[in-house]
């Protein structure tokens, strides 16, 4: 088989692509059409059930209303009490004119009926045992749904006739039952207000479902439906608890597919005696998707057929700049990153272009620093020594050349390597286990802040360094620990390949320290003292990396405050790593000065701004300053400021 040119395939893939996004286009708008339904859907039955039970519990509430202001008639009071039949059957006849009830039966206070509105020759049976009209003789207003002769759905009240005399205890002397039946008018406001079938039916005496009122025709499949609904397993047992309805069915009835949900009816005593259904068709949901599809199709073969023509034009296009950057990118693979990119177009092809040039001068940059690593001498891992080191007053000795002078403290020699410090507490050592958790491998530096450590985090199986912290740091200002804390908080938010990762901040038997990412390679200091002034190329590389790494951290709020060679890693590979993030500020004091004493100031002068040495409330711009310090440094092999004592050094600076 003949191999396809880069045109051909351009124009093969785009054409595929474009039938393949029209069809999962299709495909997820159908998916997300039929969820969208289903959510309406949902939320159709939901709101339709809320209207049913709305609608019911305001005409329950009606219906309750009108029976307790008929009870406080002094003479249908009198006439209850009395126990005339032929005058009760007269007041259960005004009561249903007045309650808007179908029908009112009177019950004595034994419980008996006395009279009931639709049966004139009703019996005096005995009610009391109806949970209706058992609670309204205890003295409370009960109310539930009731079933009349196995066609119509009642909504039944009771209310108690209390003696009004205050001698009688609040006795009661009967009750007056209302009922009303749920006729057509009730479903048909439902489906006009939600755009819901509804369906209402009632248990007979066999327990078998019937219509009661239905906005639907009764039609056999209805019948079978209901039948089926209820005859389910999971019907009762899927009745919510929380709002008692019950699962959802779907159903197909005169050609349209429905979603049914709805709830049961109970009466006074808790026992369903029907309930009803609403139902909602998920084809009107999907009309408009349906539109949106044969839309989406007839614009699909119009894209298509359009598409062969530009694909093949375009794929012209790309072929030759893509050609070049192929070749470039294979001499790169080679070791060879002095390819001349030759594209120059504003389009993406040209911004590809750019990034790959960009891309080359990076790695020749790169390259040309790890051979200047590769001949260096003092080769080996970077001791982190403190980053914020004190200079004596004036007189007191130190390099102002070098940026950096003696300790602010004297660290103790301990046995095998270790350290001891002034008020008797023991830092760690070489072969022991310290905090329970780090095996300390070797000691890598000291400083006035302390001392560095090589150790296994036994807990991760890492290898990492571990930074020990004078006492004085951290007791000598009551805030300075918290201070402290905080700016370690800061300083573990920054991420980033150019930074040493700081992990914690720990404390074990008297001793703070800091445990942060162990890095191999060797400091800026140590490749300045060989090397003396470097390449452009180099320095620029440095320069590029170090401000990669402080952009991060001042976006996330944080200051480094001593950037200086000595702060600066370079790995094996090339890749620069600042170090010591929020370790500086643990040197300030109280009230967020740099100055300690008087001649005594935080920091390397060499490398810091005039509002640093003042004491000024400081940001993010001195970092700037010291970067561009360290960048005159790589590339003079010297500071921009020369003395040959601290004092003269920061009145140089400062003026």
């Amino acid at each position: 088989m003949p191999r396809l040119s880069l045109t051909w395939k351009v124009f093969l893939g785009t054409a595929l692509v474009v039938a393949t996004v029209l069809g999962l286009t299709l495909a997820l708008t159908s998916r997300s059409a039929r969820r969208a339904a289903d959510e309406a859907v949902g939320r159709g039955l939901v709101a339709t059930r809320e209207q049913v039970l709305t609608l019911l519990t305001a005409r329950e509430g009606r219906l309750l209303d009108g029976a307790r202001v008929f009870v406080q008639n002094p003479g249908f009071r009198s006439v209850v009490q009395l126990k005339v039949r032929a005058n009760a059957l007269d007041q259960a006849t005004e009561a249903v004119q007045q309650t808007g009830a179908s029908w009112v039966q009177i019950i004595d206070d034994a419980g008996v009926r006395l009279a009931k509105s639709n049966d004139p020759n009703a019996a005096a049976d005995t009610l009391a045992g109806s949970a209706l009209i058992g609670g309204a003789l205890e003295g409370e207003n009960t109310a539930g749904f009731g079933v009349e002769g196995d066609t119509a759905l009642l909504q039944t009240v009771a209310v108690p006739i209390q003696n009004p005399d205050p001698q009688a205890g609040g006795r009661v002397d009967g009750v007056l039952m209302a009922a009303r039946r749920i006729d057509r008018a009730v479903v048909d406001s439902v489906k006009q207000a939600t755009q819901s079938e509804v369906i209402l039916y009632l248990l007979d005496r066999s327990n078998a479902p019937r219509v009661a009122v239905s906005t639907l025709p009764v039609t056999p499949a209805l019948r079978i439906f209901l039948e089926n609904r209820l005859a389910a397993p999971d019907s009762a047992a899927a009745e919510s608890p929380q709002t008692g309805a019950l699962a959802r069915a779907e159903v197909e009835l005169g050609g349209t597919h429905y979603v049914g949900q709805g709830a049961p009816l109970r009466s006074a005593g808790g026992s369903a005696l029907g309930g009803f259904i609403a139902l909602r068709s998920r084809d009107v949901e999907l009309a408009a998707f349906n539109q949106l599809r044969n839309t989406i199709l007839g614009a699909g073969v119009a894209g298509i057929a359009l598409a062969f023509l530009l694909s093949f034009l375009i794929a012209r296009q790309i072929t030759r700049p893509v050609a070049a950057l192929v070749a470039a990118t294979r001499r790169a693979a080679d070791g060879d990153y002095a390819a001349d990119i030759t594209v120059r177009s504003r389009d993406e092809i040209g911004t590809l272009a750019d990034a790959f040039r960009a891309m080359l001068a990076d790695l020749r940059e790169k390259q040309a620093l790890v051979e200047l690593l590769g001949t260096a001498e003092g080769r080996g891992t970077v001791p982190l020594t403190q980053p914020a080191t004190a200079l004596a007053p004036a007189g007191g000795g130190g390099s102002g050349g070098s940026g950096s002078s003696g300790s602010a403290a004297t660290l103790v020699s301990g046995g095998g390597g270790g350290g001891a410090y002034g008020d008797g507490r023991t830092g760690p050592r070489p072969g022991q286990t310290f905090a329970g958790r780090y095996d300390i491998k070797e000691l890598l530096g000291a400083g006035g802040m302390g001392m560095v450590f090589k150790a296994v985090d036994r807990e991760l199986d890492e290898v990492i360094a571990i930074k020990t912290l004078r006492p004085e740091f951290v007791t000598g200002d009551p805030t300075a620990l918290e201070r402290f804390k905080s700016e370690i908080r800061l300083a573990r938010k920054i991420s980033h390949r150019n930074v040493v990762r700081t992990h914690d901040l720990g404390e074990a038997a008297g001793v703070y320290f800091i445990t942060m990412e162990f890095v191999e390679g060797k400091s800026l200091r140590g490749l300045l003292d060989t090397r003396g002034k470097l390449p452009v190329a180099i320095s620029l590389t440095i320069g590029k990396q170090l401000c990669r790494a402080l952009e991060v951290a001042h976006e996330q709020g944080v200051i480094h405050r001593d950037i200086k060679p000595q702060n600066v890693a370079i790995e094996p590979d090339g890749v620069l790593k600042v170090m010591d993030f929020g370790i500086a500020r643990l040197t300030q004091q109280r009230n967020g000065r740099g100055v300690t004493r008087t001649g005594m100031v935080v920091g390397t002068p060499g490398h810091m701004p005039p509002e640093q040495l003042l004491g000024d409330e400081l940001d993010a711009r001195v970092d700037i300053y010291a970067t561009g310090v360290l960048m005159y440094e790589c590339l003079t092999g010297r500071l921009p400021h020369l003395s040959d004592s601290p004092i003269t050094l920061i009145a140089k600076i400062l003026e």
